[in-house]
């Protein structure tokens, strides 16, 4: 070798030593940044909108007065109970208003990622785990929840936060830890039902490779007590949400899958990206033949554990939508956690023959969620709602409300959790006003029905509905109140599929534009 070819590799070394110092750097800043802004995107992105339908059931459910009353709201309810109960006890200090209901979920969305970013994980090196806060932090289903009144953020902090404790137990198998784990476990159940999946794929991955630590642990799994009991409890109501002619959700068909896959990453323009950092990645790793730096590979043994146990429920959870009217895609959350720390994991490896790996990857979720959070900032709307129409009712002043949640679950409820869920908004405004819940088969014509109830002077009546939901039965019998009685004056209000009808005879629906 020449001088001058010495010379020249000595430089190529300290130009690659200025390559991996500065990559990592750039990566936590670029995390820093991201995680910042899902923040501050979090706590805006509901901000002047309505209520939707699931969101003004729980302002109902939290919203019941007495220990016994609200209970059986919950038990009546086929949704895991803790969400309510945290909804109940916030909503006695801030009240039922659209802000109030919205705010616990930013802040749980908002601790998802920063739990990720400041907790340190055995075989995962920083860059790593602030690009897997990144991604949870910009996964934009995420984003969304975290300005909707339901228990998906809180869903995704805590089975994030289970993630976490089940790699730490894993790499260290003690009391403490399992302790940890398994109450984590037990909340995410009482969450969502589907966690329980995840912690049964968890349990059975720490008894398999822990096994005498995993035996002598037992006595931690008395966490999950309190969820047994509830479930046991619960269980016959469950059973009739999904009994025959009530199952609302459609079965999966195979063209729904590619949906899905996108539903992991959060969009499908941010699936080709990070496809296109890793090819990107790889090329130039094996172009320049050699690793940037080096790793150990036995400490992400658990972490690769829980990806796989995440992979695992949430093809269990796609299977039985095939299988059964079961599945909606926010059902995949409780394995979200798990799947996001595989992209990181597969960046981190990446990051071995190419240092910008991660740094890359950041910028494509960056990039994506923002042109995402624009267009949603812009022109999202919750239009499966009565807010806006009971309000316009409210400028009458009704006696009685008639109400009809057009819907197959609605056959199952009881009278009280319609009245309780139609007059929402009348109750919240302190406005008193009689609630008389309809219900109809779905072959049934709710005109004449909803006409009949409402002949008393002073009625009011409001039609919910969502055609593309089998067995609504306005998807033969569309409304047509003024045609049958035109001293009503009713408004639609509409958008695509669904449709809020909502009517008086003082013409006040019919006072905006």
């Amino acid at each position: 070798m020449t001088a001058v070819d010495g010379e020249t590799a000595v430089q190529a070394s300290l130009a690659r030593g200025r390559e991996r110092a500065l990559a990592p750097r750039v990566t936590v800043a670029l995390a820093g940044a991201a995680i910042a802004a899902s923040t501050v995107l979090r706590f805006v992105i509901g901000a002047g909108q309505p209520l939707w339908l699931d969101e003004t059931w729980t302002g109902a459910i939290a919203g019941t007065t007495g220990f016994s009353a609200f209970w059986r709201q919950v038990y009546l309810d086929v949704n895991a109970p803790l969400y309510y109960l945290v909804m109940h006890l916030w909503q006695g200090v801030f009240g039922l208003s659209d802000a109030s209901l919205r705010l616990p979920s930013a802040i749980f969305g908002a601790a998802a990622p920063l739990l990720v970013a400041f907790t340190g994980v055995k075989g995962l090196s920083r860059p790593a785990r602030l690009t897997w806060a990144a991604l949870i932090a910009l996964w934009i289903p995420g984003i969304w929840f975290s300005g909707d009144a339901r228990c998906y953020a809180l869903l995704l902090l805590l089975t994030t936060a289970q993630t976490l404790a089940f790699v730490r137990l894993l790499h260290a198998p003690d009391l403490r830890r399992a302790s940890a784990w398994c109450v984590l476990a037990a909340l995410a159940i009482l969450t969502h039902y589907h966690a329980a999946i995840l912690v049964g794929l968890e349990g059975l991955a720490y008894l398999a490779l822990a096994r005498r630590q995993a035996v002598r642990t037992w006595p931690a799994a008395l966490a999950f007590a309190p969820a047994a009991v509830w479930l046991a409890w619960h269980l016959p109501r469950i059973a009739a949400f999904v009994g025959p002619g009530v199952a609302w959700y459609p079965p999966l068909r195979w063209n729904r899958l590619g949906r899905l896959a996108n539903y992991v990453t959060g969009a499908q323009d941010l699936s080709f990206a990070l496809i296109g950092v890793g090819v990107v990645a790889l090329a130039l790793g094996l172009m320049t033949a050699r690793r940037t730096q080096r790793a150990p590979r036995r400490p992400t043994v658990p972490l690769w554990v829980a990806v796989v146990a995440a992979a695992v429920g949430a093809i269990l959870v796609v299977v039985m939508g095939f299988l059964r009217p079961s599945f909606t895609d926010r059902y995949l959350i409780p394995f979200e956690p798990g799947l996001l720390l595989g992209i990181a994991l597969i960046a981190q490896t990446l990051t071995r023959r190419f240092a910008w790996t991660h740094a890359m990857a950041v910028v494509a979720v960056v990039v994506v969620a923002g042109l995402w959070a624009d267009r949603e900032l812009r022109h999202g709307f919750r239009f499966y709602n009565w807010e806006v129409a009971s309000q316009d009712l409210m400028r009458a002043k009704p006696v009685r409300l008639v109400y009809l949640w057009d819907h197959p679950a609605s056959r199952i409820l009881a009278a009280d959790q319609l009245e309780r869920t139609g007059g929402f908004f009348f109750t919240r405004a302190h406005q008193p006003v009689e609630v008389r819940a309809v219900v109809v088969r779905a072959d049934q014509d709710p005109n004449p029905v909803l006409l009949a109830q409402a002949a008393a002077p002073g009625s009011a009546i409001l039609w919910a509905y969502d055609i593309g939901v089998r067995g609504t039965a306005a998807i033969r019998h569309r409304p047509r109140i003024e045609t049958l009685d035109p001293s009503f004056k009713c408004r639609d209000y509409a958008r695509g599929s669904v449709g809020v009808v909502a009517c008086d005879r003082a013409g006040s629906v019919e006072t905006r534009p």
